[in-house]
């Protein structure tokens, strides 16, 4: 009796300690993005799926502050520049038609001279054209009554920023170009094509493409501010300049459908999408951080490919991992102090089982007590001191505040606001030589240790002789 018991409950353990684990794990998810999201406020639509099942999905706050109508998991957001997603799949579709090769120049396409002429589409598509002009929002400047093409040649006329394919740096107007290309070489409008070849075999019903302001969008939320003197209308002006760049409308639910469609080859076979999905090579054999209309990125070790959105009252973001097949969507109606890349990065973080946590951790030991102290120097020459009193290791830039970091594991301390990250690198010979510094992994910089001493500095950061 006793041994059918035990191996009984050994079963019952086996069975329901991973959904106790994933529960906890989505307990933690769910209070990360409702400590964001107040009631009463412009709100948000968090979906996240694995394998193609959605495992947390919520809608929180407001779709529309005057009307009191709150958001729900069909609202309708605007998702800025991961409209470039979109394009990108339309430009792959048309090189997969033979219609267009990635090699193709701009001069094919657009009236235009050198070196803008030479622009090959692979370098629009990857930001790395030097192309001049900023998109949409260059185009407000464009008289009325300006056609997309003019727009584009426009662009084409200048002189490049950069030699094409030498740098990398994000603009609007290569998706803008690419936009009209696909406009001359399929003979539908943008929208039209974005229709017929992605939404509809996507079965992405909730989806459009702006056009104008005019069309009355079931379920669309308004835009806001959230700023220090109160919440505000941010108004959308000629929406149809979003254009190829940012001019999508959709669901969270929609944007699943959008990467499952993706992942299962229903738009794509998987030797053109691998392209979008691997990063850019220069000229001088370095890698940029961008593919095809994604960014490509990690965390924790684990690939992502991810891109963010802003248009004025909205942000959004998109993040996968595709070893582990974790999709992540964001897509909030307000512009605040949010950063849906950070919060998408902690909630990943939680489902790869390797967190970034602002609570708990773990308690300083022995061996490393004294091991982190030292000055350390960022690639601008910024300083930073790091010193450690009893145990407690603190932050402290020259001209600053001193902030104590807690360790949540060995060489990884947070701070206690804003999702602020401290990991501590070693060399072969376990000596610490430098530190990252980021918002959970976002954005890191990183700092060189110096050799020397801690510097002395007074509680407002300058230096006492």
């Amino acid at each position: 009796m006793t041994t059918r018991f035990l191996s009984a409950l050994l079963v019952l353990l086996v069975v329901y300690c991973p959904i106790f684990a994933q529960d906890e794990v989505l307990y933690r998810i769910d209070r990360l993005f409702s400590v964001q999201f107040k009631a009463g406020e412009p709100g948000a639509n968090i979906l996240i799926a694995k394998s193609g099942k959605i495992i947390y999905q919520k809608a929180f706050g407001m779709a529309n502050m005057e009307l009191g109508v709150p958001s729900d998991t069909a609202t309708v957001y605007y998702i800025a520049s991961n409209t470039k997603q979109f394009t990108a799949v339309a430009i792959l579709q048309l090189v997969e038609k033979r219609m267009i090769s990635l090699d193709d120049t701009l001069g094919k396409f657009v009236k235009s001279v050198a070196p803008a002429s030479g622009i090959t589409i692979r370098q629009l598509l990857s930001h790395t054209s030097g192309l001049n002009g900023n998109g949409y929002r260059d185009s407000l400047n464009i008289p009325e009554g300006k056609t997309v093409q003019a727009e584009t040649e426009r662009y084409a006329a200048r002189n490049v920023a950069f030699a094409p394919g030498s740098k990398w740096a994000y603009n609007n107007a290569n998706f803008q170009v690419l936009g009209h290309i696909i406009e001359k070489l399929s003979g539908k409008t943008y929208a039209e094509y974005i229709r017929e070849n992605i939404f509809v075999p996507a079965g992405m019903n909730a989806s459009l493409v702006a056009t104008s302001d005019e069309p009355i969008v079931k379920g669309r939320a308004s835009g806001y501010g959230i700023l220090r003197k109160g919440i505000v209308n941010y108004p959308l002006h000629d929406i149809s300049e979003f254009f190829a760049s940012g001019g999508i409308l959709t669901t969270a639910s929609d944007m699943l459908r959008w990467n499952r469609a993706l992942v299962s080859g229903k738009l794509l076979p998987k030797n053109l999408l691998e392209l979008a999905f691997t990063p850019i090579r220069l000229n001088n054999g370095l890698i940029a951080p961008y593919g095809f209309g994604w960014y490509v990125d990690d965390l924790r070790g684990s690939t992502v490919l991810r891109h963010g959105g802003a248009v004025p009252g909205f942000i959004s973001e998109t993040f996968y991992l595709p070893e582990k097949d974790i999709y992540i969507v964001i897509l909030i109606n307000s512009e605040s102090a949010v950063i849906p890349q950070v919060l998408a990065r902690i909630a990943a973080s939680e489902l790869l089982g390797k967190p970034y946590r602002f609570d708990g951790g773990m308690t300083m030991d022995g061996k490393n007590v004294g091991k982190y102290a030292g000055v350390y120097e960022s690639d601008r020459a910024e300083r930073v001191n790091i010193t450690e009193e009893n145990g407690k290791v603190y932050w402290q830039r020259i001209g600053g505040k001193k902030y104590e970091v807690m360790p949540f594991v060995i060489d990884e301390f947070y701070f206690e606001k804003d999702f602020l990250w401290l990991e501590f690198k070693r060399d072969e010979k376990k000596k610490i030589t430098s530190l990252v510094f980021s918002r959970a992994g976002y954005t890191p910089s990183n700092w060189k240790r110096l050799a020397g001493p801690v510097m002395h500095l007074s509680e407002t950061g300058q230096e006492v002789k």
